[in-house]
This record gives structure tokens, C-alpha cells and sequence, in this order.
């Protein structure tokens, strides 16, 4: 297994952790390198396509990415392994289905496919999902993934709406943040940067439903690290999975872990509870210039920028 700083070090300099965001856990969370790619967005180019962002040098700079980790995959096999966390799309803003991304995106699409890679589904693009099933059809993307260690899943991967009041599609909830993306896409035809321009809004509204879930309450770390809104909701669902109470996965699992995308803000968290220590890891996002990925190596977890 490649360790962290060995994949720091055949980056060239291209991989750098982000800010302090790295920690090495009290014992092993993966037998493999394991990169996480956070959201993307993709759209058709237009005005309102935030990966793009009228910048070719955001699509550059990914692209150059994916080869590395092409060559990395050539070399590391099965010792390597890529898991995209939800949305890639975005379905919430797209003139149809997904033809005209895909059209738009040959060459991305083409590398996460070559990969390998495992979609987490997100709420910009669970509307896909749910297309397939309807149909009674299968479909690659997954709703939560696990890794596991000895034989018990070890890490929780989600796209991190489940913690989102106002996103989560599980709930009537998230109606209410899918439409205000609706109207914020359609704005954005008039305005490209309508959708930075409201961005102090929409934490405001986010404050907001805070009142009202204790899922999104902020948490004060005592080690230091950065506060993450989703520490809490994540430690209850690693914990509820770790004594075996859940419909999709029976078997008590040791999960220390969980890996979000989700907020667009990279941040790394620990909390010790009842002696075990639970790590939150949000990978940040391709949007808007942001280019942050994830990377797991056993004991290392480092949130990192790319190029």
C-alpha cells in the first residue's frame, strides 16, 4: 500500500495538504490508498456551470489529476482506490438529462470510468438514480459506501446531504434546497455570479434551519481542528452501524471514519467518545475553482489541494 507521503511525493508537488488538514488515526482505517474525489457539478458550459466556470484552466488542472491517478492505478492495481462522492452532475440546473454533459465532458467521463471509480450519489444528481430504479434497472451509482479492514467495514462514505436539513432527499426537507437551486440556476442565465453572490445568503437560511436540527448544530472540538456542523449527526450513524442497528447492513461493523463532499468546504474533525475516536472528513469541491480531494492511507487521513 502506497503511504500518504509517497503519494505526495510521486505528485511532483502537485498534491500539497490543505491548510493543517491532516491527522494519523490510533490505529489502521484502510488497507489501501484511497483518494475521494468531492463535487463537480458538471453542466453543458454554460453560464451557470460552476466546474467549468468559463475557465478552461478548472478542467485542465482536473484532467491533469485523473491521468496521474491513471498512472498511479496502472502501478498500485487493486492497491488503489477511487471513490467519487456524489454530485458529479448537476441535475438540479441541467437543460435535459444528462446527454448534453456527457457530450460536453467525454474526456472526464472517459477517466473516471477508466478508473474504476465508485459515485456515491448526491443530491444534485440522485435524480438519476432514482430514474434507473423506477425503470427496475441498475445503475453504478451507490447510496453510501463502506470500506472495511479485517473483514468489518472500517469507513462510511457519503455525499454528507443525509446531515442537510434543508438537501437531504430522504426527506420532505429537501425539497426546499433543491428549489431554491432551481431558482438560483435560473438567475444565473442573467447573472453567472448570482450563485457567489447569495453564498452569505444561503448560510444565513443554513443557520436558520439549525434552530430546528440538531443535526447541523455546530460542534466544538477540543483538539483544535476546524468545527464541522456534521460531527455530531456522523458519530450517531457510525455508532448506531457499529452495534448492528440499521436495515441495510445488519452486522455490527467498526467504523471510525466517515468521508463527506457535500458543503464545499474542506475541513478535517476528530471527537473521542466513549473511548473511540470518530474522524469527519469533508473533502471540499471542484467548483467555483476549488480543487480539493481526499486521500486515506491505513493510519493517515489528509484532505489535499490538487495543482
Amino acid at each position: 500500500m502506497l503511504s500518504l507521503d509517497e503519494f505526495l511525493k510521486k505528485s511532483k508537488d502537485k498534491a500539497k495538504i490543505y491548510k493543517d488538514f491532516r491527522v494519523r488515526a490510533d490505529r489502521d482505517v484502510t488497507d489501501r490508498l484511497t483518494v475521494c474525489i468531492p463535487d463537480i457539478h458538471l453542466l453543458e458550459r454554460g453560464l451557470n456551470d460552476d466546474f467549468f466556470d468559463n475557465k478552461p484552466e478548472n478542467e485542465e488542472r482536473f484532467i491533469t489529476l485523473l491521468d496521474f491517478l491513471l498512472e498511479l492505478k496502472e502501478l498500485e492495481k487493486n492497491e488503489l482506490e477511487i471513490i467519487q462522492l456524489g454530485d458529479m452532475f448537476d441535475l438540479w440546473q441541467a437543460r435535459g438529462n444528462t446527454n448534453l454533459i456527457e457530450e460536453s465532458y467525454t474526456d472526464v467521463l472517459g477517466l473516471l470510468d477508466k478508473l474504476g471509480t465508485i459515485y456515491v450519489v448526491g443530491n444534485h444528481d440522485i435524480d438519476l438514480l432514482q430514474w434507473y430504479e423506477d425503470r427496475g434497472e441498475t445503475f453504478g451509482r451507490k447510496w453510501r459506501y463502506f470500506s472495511s479492514l479485517a473483514g468489518k467495514p472500517r469507513v462510511i462514505y457519503e455525499h454528507g446531504f443525509q446531515a442537510d436539513f434543508a438537501n437531504n432527499q430522504a426527506n420532505w426537507s429537501g425539497a426546499i434546497g433543491k428549489k431554491i437551486t432551481e431558482v438560483v440556476g435560473l438567475m444565473e442565465y442573467l447573472n453567472p455570479d448570482i450563485d457567489v453572490i447569495l453564498g452569505s445568503a444561503w448560510e444565513s437560511v443554513s443557520r436558520l434551519f439549525t434552530i430546528y436540527n440538531g443535526g447541523l448544530t455546530p460542534v466544538k472540538n477540543p483538539d483544535g481542528f476546524h468545527t464541522h456542523e456534521y460531527l455530531n449527526f456522523y458519530i450517531g450513524l457510525m455508532e448506531k452501524y457499529n452495534r448492528g442497528d440499521t436495515d441495510d447492513h445488519h452486522d455490527p461493523t467498526d467504523l471510525n471514519l466517515a468521508v463527506v463532499g457535500h458543503t464545499h468546504s474542506p475541513r478535517l474533525v476528530k471527537k473521542p467518545k466513549d473511548e473511540e475516536t470518530y474522524y469527519l472528513m469533508d473533502c471540499g469541491c471542484w467548483v467555483n475553482g476549488g480543487h480539493e480531494i481526499g486521500v486515506i492511507s491505513g493510519k493517515d487521513i489528509a484532505v489535499c489541494q490538487w495543482g
